[in-house]
């Protein structure tokens, strides 16, 4: 069998660790794999590395502007399909599953796309998530990570969608030690992880604990707006911006507590790689994110926003050993949701039972 991933680039990010995963599985089971890159050909072999048979396709053009690659990247997509024939295509991200299935049309090859992240604040247009509520009715199935992704797209397309988290897993950190007062964050230095907020609330919190801690991994185009704030407020020796980290659950392992303060997300690792080290989480309501985390059983939920209500959850946790106890044996209960080889297993059965509709396999 022959299959065929579609994406921007394997730099960084969940749906990677997807295509990194499948691939790997896939070819190592006899199939022939390939991997097409649109945006960019990058792959970052340390974070995501790949069994040396996966074919990299290079199909990335001018950077600067979807719109402007448009035509290329169809012309490009349809060629590389009509040469190739794979058996299926899976697809990753919304704007390149509706150029792949634009592309495709008449070719009469199998398509899977997957959202991998909220369409009402991802930055698409209305007009491009109309149009992919109209062409993903050519996709085979659509795979979504919570179910409210799929409740944004239109009722008739329901019938082909199913739910499949992201595939998440840590290793067993031996001998590491909790770090009293030790609260971290990990995520992109982006508007939409709103770090500020953390940032905020941790002024709140130093006149309560004054030997509190804050940890941010990650970096992006917010680092040096995140720093400033932190020396206005004067956090200098309490927040620390960390970096990028490949190993970040080790350093996730040392916290305390783990804060999630998302204004949207499509389905973050960090946190479940925290829930599953057996970290008490605390999560902004961002739509989906009961889905993940059930207020006061696996986690607390705070108002996007809220820098008190933020202070006040952090404090609660470290202040009550009976609610932290429970909350950590809640994530920890949550997260086999997401172990990859659950996981992995439900994306498997999805490709093999789309495959067999044409192929008779």
């Amino acid at each position: 069998m022959y299959i065929s991933f579609f994406i921007g680039s394997m730099v960084r990010g969940g749906a990677e660790r997807v295509i990194q995963l499948l691939a790997n599985h896939f070819v190592q089971s006899g199939w022939k794999v390939d991997i097409v890159l649109l945006l960019s050909n990058e792959v970052n072999s340390r974070q995501f590395p790949l069994d040396k048979n996966i074919h990299i396709i290079d199909l990335s053009g001018d950077r600067s502007s979807y719109k402007k690659n448009a035509v290329s990247w169809l012309r490009a997509v349809r060629k590389y399909v009509k040469n190739n024939k794979p058996d299926c295509i899976v697809s990753f991200i919304g704007r390149i599953n509706a150029l792949v299935l634009t592309a495709v049309l008449g070719l009469n090859i199998p398509i899977i796309v997957s959202e991998r992240n909220d369409p009402r604040h991802d930055g698409r247009s209305k007009i491009m998530l109309t149009y992919c509520n109209l062409i993903y009715h050519r996709a085979r199935l659509i795979v979504f990570q919570t179910e409210y992704e799929s409740r944004c797209f239109a009722k008739s397309l329901k019938h082909k969608s199913i739910v499949i988290p992201n595939p998440v897993s840590v290793e067993q950190i031996n001998g590491s030690e909790t770090e009293r007062n030790l609260i971290c964050t990990a995520g992109r230095l982006a508007t939409q992880k709103n770090h500020l907020m953390l940032i905020d609330s941790m002024k709140l919190l130093k006149e309560k604990i004054p030997t509190i801690k804050c940890e941010i991994y990650g970096d992006g185009p917010e680092k040096q707006l995140l720093q400033q704030r932190i020396e206005e407020l004067q956090l200098g020796h309490t927040v620390s911006l960390a970096g990028q980290k490949t190993d970040v659950h080790k350093w996730i392992a040392k916290s305390q507590v783990f804060v999630l303060t998302s204004e949207y997300e499509g389905q973050s690792n960090a946190l479940i790689e925290a829930m599953m080290l057996g970290k008490p989480v605390i999560t902004t309501d961002y739509p989906g994110a009961d889905e993940v985390v059930q207020n006061n059983i696996s986690g607390l939920i705070v108002p996007r926003g809220d820098v008190k209500a933020l202070a006040d959850a952090v404090l609660l946790l470290l202040e009550n050993k009976v609610l932290y106890d429970k909350l950590r044996k809640g994530a920890l209960i949550k997260a086999q949701e997401y172990k990859s080889d659950i996981v992995l297993g439900k994306w498997e059965k999805a490709i093999i039972n789309h495959l067999s509709d044409v192929s008779g396999i």
